[in-house]
């Protein structure tokens, strides 16, 4: 999909445009074009047509992070500079959208990453000139799913984010919503944390990634797979200093690497537990 997409710049917006080749999940023996643009407050009573639809085919753990919004919601959206919406259309009909969230302060960001511990604002951290992108609200129509249409809107924002100075991307995925994790993982964020999110008391993957670095990953490679449904190993993974960086849709599994960037824990891991201490472990436990 990546390889298809053409990027344009007319009167200074960004427009990419790609194609589709399923249909329902049909493979079409002839692509259908697609473009990916801002949205503005022009575009208001088609987002709320495209928030009530995508309301009304959630799937089992997209509850939290799905909300079914009016078109004055999103007129009212459109006053707030700091909140970014984008598009995909096919013809003159939106088919998916997403924000991005532009965060310089930490009371900010908890609010799109509730309950991180993290500290993204730390004075020393890209010399105190932290800006977060925080990514949210990502809805593709279900017969325009298979697409990897959340794939391309990601690395769209990821651009946009780069291009308004912002430092790192964040993300939270419910940890029951495998269809949300691979996209990310695929444009090479990390899990660093999980958390409860306080308007429900659901679990969540909080997710990263800094827009200097390639990878955040220690120089050593030991990685260990871990089913995304065994929340307590996760845990445990974090806690010992390893970072969730892939998703196997096929078996359900989380890749974890090691990495020092998100806590201090990490530099002391191997001091207590071998590697083949961690895997006798999960070995057992699986």
């Amino acid at each position: 999909m990546s390889s298809e997409i053409k990027k344009y710049e007319v009167n200074g917006t960004n427009i990419w445009v790609g194609k589709l080749h399923k249909i329902d999940n049909i493979k079409q023996e002839k692509a259908i074009n697609f473009y990916i643009r801002p949205l503005n407050c022009t575009d208001a009573e088609q987002m709320g047509k495209l928030s009530e639809n995508i309301y009304e085919h959630l799937k089992s753990g997209e509850e939290c992070f799905i909300h079914k919004h009016t078109k004055e919601y999103f007129h009212e959206v459109f006053e707030n500079p700091q909140i970014r919406y984008i598009g995909v259309f096919v013809g003159n009909h939106l088919i998916g959208m997403s924000y991005l969230r532009i965060c310089q302060s930490k009371s900010e960001l908890q609010e799109e990453l509730p309950n991180c511990k993290y500290d993204f604002f730390y004075s020393k951290r890209n010399y105190g000139k932290n800006k977060v992108g925080s990514m949210g609200g990502d809805s593709v129509l279900p017969i325009y799913r298979g697409n990897s249409l959340n794939t391309v809107m990601i690395n769209y924002r990821l651009e946009l984010a780069q291009k308004l100075g912002c430092t790192d991307c964040t993300s939270i995925v419910d940890r029951k919503n495998r269809w949300n994790m691979a996209p990310y993982f695929a444009s090479r964020f990390n899990l660093f944390e999980t958390a409860m999110d306080p308007s429900d008391g659901g679990k969540i993957s909080l997710l990263h990634k800094p827009i200097d670095k390639e990878s955040v990953l220690s120089c050593f490679k030991p990685k260990i797979s871990i089913p995304f449904e065994r929340l307590e190993m996760i845990d445990y993974m974090i806690s010992k200093g390893f970072v969730g960086i892939d998703f196997n849709k096929e078996k359900g599994e989380v890749l974890f690497a090691h990495s020092q960037y998100y806590t201090s824990k990490a530099q002391t891991i191997f001091k207590n537990h071998s590697l083949w201490q961690i895997k006798s472990r999960f070995s057992k436990a699986l």
